[in-house]
């Protein structure tokens, strides 16, 4: 799990999954605090990487977008081919050709391969990268019209595994437009087949801890307290709107009843639910949030199951 950043290049892991997610972090936290700097000398390889996943695809292209946006390196370098697995595995998941209009660092062709992305299924189910637009009724036309329908097809001889993921996308897709209002090029990715499927969203914007620390200015809290706070009932950065705080205590109940898998991580800290094993610790700096889900399919959950059909005591508005 090897990776490092020294003289101006990073090195990304053999294994880049999410097991390897919080070393690496710890790299990229001196990509964001390079911004507006243009180092030059900068150089990531890459071509080391043999097990790649969807959320290590997610945040490699998270990271070259940040650097190139942000004017963090003068002409930095990039070990990489197309015919490795990690390679392979960016064609397959549809960040290839963005990764590249961002190192090519023209504008015209990183907005039409950023609108290009689409949903695509194969042998293994796949969902390519879509495209989050801070236009919340465009993006949620889109995604209601063309992304979640597909969705609902391939599952649909499980249609309560299609509510737990629709109702997962949900409250990602809130996080997102609660949260990262400074960010413009987010995605939503996931990955999956019958017996599981991956969610993963990554943003560069103002962050869960950002945004709830105004609640806690009179008070000395850490970053991991913010973050642990954001995941219980009824906290919400938008008091007095309809924004009523129960998406990522949803999530984690989701995960905890079907023994999956959640990690968050925000601007120095890192929340985990393995299982219903919970954790909160330092993390290294990301700014914005990445939200990471798996799930197992066989006994999915309904919001149903996680209010004990006690409805009326969620107040949610899904309009």
């Amino acid at each position: 799990m090897q990776s490092n950043l020294t003289a101006n290049k990073l090195i990304l892991p053999k294994h880049f999954n999410i097991g390897s997610i919080s070393k690496v972090l710890k790299d990229f936290e001196q990509v964001f605090k390079a911004k507006g700097k243009q180092i030059a000398g900068f150089h990531i390889e890459f071509n080391k990487v043999e097990k790649p996943s969807m959320i290590g695809a997610l945040l490699l292209y998270k990271i070259i977008e940040y650097s190139s946006r942000h004017h963090c390196f003068s002409k930095p370098t990039i070990s990489y081919h197309i015919n490795t697995r990690f390679g392979y595995a960016l064609v397959q998941l549809g960040f290839h050709y963005l990764i590249m209009a961002f190192i090519d660092d023209r504008d015209n062709k990183i907005d039409k391969e950023f609108n290009k992305l689409k949903i695509s299924i194969g042998d293994k189910f796949i969902i390519a990268p879509k495209a989050l637009l801070r236009e919340d009724k465009v993006s949620r036309e889109e995604i209601n019209k063309t992304y979640l329908p597909q969705i609902q097809g391939y599952y649909k001889n499980n249609q309560k595994a299609v509510s737990m993921i629709l109702l997962s996308f949900s409250e990602i897709l809130l996080n997102f437009w609660e949260h990262a209002t400074l960010d413009s090029k987010s995605v939503i990715v996931a990955n999956g087949n019958n017996d599981i499927i991956e969610i993963a969203c990554a943003d560069t914007g103002e962050g869960i801890i950002s945004t709830l620390s105004e609640k806690y200015k009179d008070k000395k809290v850490s970053p991991e307290f913010i973050l642990g706070e954001s995941v219980k009932k009824g906290n919400t950065s938008k008091s007095g709107t309809n924004h009523m705080g129960y998406g990522l205590w949803i999530l984690d109940e989701i995960v905890t009843k079907t023994k999956g898998r959640m990690h968050i991580y925000s601007q120095g800290a890192s929340y985990f639910n393995e299982g219903g094993k919970k954790k909160i610790e330092k993390a290294g700096y990301w700014q914005g949030t990445i939200i990471y889900l798996s799930l197992p399919l066989h006994h999915p959950k309904t919001l149903e199951d996680l209010v004990d059909n006690k409805l009326n005591t969620l107040k949610i508005n899904w309009q």
